[in-house]
């Protein structure tokens, strides 16, 4: 089965739907958050995502990357649109991406971090062979060269998640024990993890999502975690939700099954199902501070 839908048409016919009344955007200068810290939540083993890049198709799921010489829409969500243009983004380049957020804890949003390219490796749960380090430069030469048109309410800004880096290969000429891997993040995209704009998850938990269909996985997995009620959505809905290739929907409805039991193996969700009108029905526990939002808003509807 093809469809010929405009995907960014149905993006943004979704996006509406989910706005009470759209808001116009106003062209204001930056908001650069040079200050901007995490407060001190994160465990060990702790990351933070972006809701609005989670709910995104900016780290799409897929394999195979597109090009796209001019903008794109990949997602609009709660008055924030976002547009890319360059190597499309994927699962393992979000993976990417958080790892370098979570080495930017305590620092200021923005500021130059400095770190041996096996610790980073090592904190995403990757090996430290050639591969691995040769993947990660790939990835964060892409962070780099990718390029974000953000709208919101109050601001419209162009520019790249991360700003500069430089790895042991651009260093050659220093000594080998001076060799790291160097980079900074954007300050203006720090609104996209401001205070209630971004949720913690358990890196061990994501970890677990490998083999067949891990690509959709890992995109729900993180556009499931910020959602204290996952309502049902149609498959056709997720599938231009997640940036999805594939054209045949009865493909992709394969590819989510093997998505949804990695999901479910891992302990991200209780179960699932496709009902008769075609919507996937996820079970899955809110976490504690989730049960907490939901209990107080359960409180002011009663009042």
């Amino acid at each position: 089965m093809t469809t010929s839908k405009d995907p960014a048409k149905v993006i943004e016919s979704i996006a509406q739907r989910e706005k009470n009344k759209k808001k116009a955007i106003v062209t204001v200068q930056p908001v650069i958050e040079k200050n901007f810290q995490f407060p001190l939540l994160f465990g060990e083993n702790t990351q933070a995502v972006s809701n609005a890049l989670a709910r995104s198709a900016l780290f799409a799921a897929v394999k195979e990357r597109g090009q796209f010489n001019d903008y794109v829409l990949v997602g609009e969500i709660n008055g924030v649109k976002i547009e890319f243009s360059g190597e499309q983004f994927n699962q393992d380049d979000h993976d990417t991406l958080l790892q370098l957020v979570r080495m930017s804890v305590n620092k200021p949003y923005g500021a130059n971090i400095q770190l041996p390219v096996n610790v980073v490796l090592r904190g995403m749960g990757r090996k430290t062979h050639q591969e691995q380090r040769r993947q990660l430069f790939e990835q964060i030469d892409r962070l780099v060269r990718g390029t974000i048109r953000l709208q919101t309410p109050a601001q419209k800004y162009r520019g790249h998640l991360v700003n500069d880096a430089s790895t042991p290969q651009d260093q050659l000429l220093l000594p080998q024990h001076r060799r790291h891997l160097t980079y900074s993040l954007n300050p203006n995209f720090a609104q996209l993890f401001a205070e209630t704009s971004y949720t913690l998850f358990d890196l061990q938990e994501r970890n677990k999502l490998r083999g067949r269909g891990s690509e959709l996985a890992k995109w729900l997995h993180l556009w499931l975690i910020g959602n204290a009620v996952q309502y049902p959505h149609k498959v056709e809905t997720i599938r231009y939700l997640c940036g999805s290739r594939t054209k045949e929907l009865f493909k992709f409805r394969q590819t989510m099954r093997y998505a949804l039991d990695l999901l479910k193996t891992a302990h991200i969700i209780s179960d699932w199902h496709f009902d008769d009108k075609d919507l996937v029905v996820i079970e899955r526990n809110p976490t504690p501070s989730q049960l907490k939002h939901l209990t107080k808003k359960q409180a002011g509807i009663k009042k």
